[in-house]
């Protein structure tokens, strides 16, 4: 399916009736995974659209939303860890904490899920911060980030 503001709508493979558009954001592609959770396809992609229109502002306030909930966790351990010696010692290693503007500049928003009429989650790459695991941006809401949270999953 080919749409204005999305492009190509694909077919997901993971789940039937769902569908993914990859869209070019601050030199990368990110890919837009449209999921109706039991509401008609129009109206998921109605909000998928919407997110797609507010990308940068919606971004932008995801970004502080990591900041607020995540950063105090990443400076009161995360920072650190332990680098195995040739000798089979250990030795602690410990990264500077980091400011909110250094901590916020380490997200990279690589792919968003919308679902239903409301659900929305921003998925970022978070520089190796923690460990391998995602930092997901969640809206229970819609566009209104005023609920959202992150957290750690993975």
């Amino acid at each position: 399916m080919q749409h204005g503001i999305l492009g190509v709508i694909e077919p997901s493979d993971a789940f039937q009736g769902d569908g993914v558009a990859t869209i070019e954001y601050e030199s990368r592609e990110i890919q837009i995974h449209i999921s109706p959770d039991g509401q008609p396809f129009e109206t998921t992609l109605k909000l998928a659209v919407e997110v797609v229109k507010r990308l940068k502002e919606l971004d932008k306030t995801a970004k502080r939303i990591i900041v607020a909930d995540l950063r105090d966790c990443y400076n009161s351990g995360w920072n650190e860890y332990d680098q195995v010696q040739q000798d089979g010692t250990l030795k602690t290693v410990k990264n500077p904490q980091l400011s909110e503007r250094d901590f916020g500049a380490k997200f990279s928003l690589v792919e968003v899920n919308v679902g239903g009429n409301r659900m929305i989650d921003f998925i970022y790459e978070d520089s190796g911060l923690f460990w391998g695991h995602s930092v997901i941006v969640t809206s229970l809401s819609g566009t209104d980030f005023s609920d959202a949270e992150a957290e750690l999953f993975g």
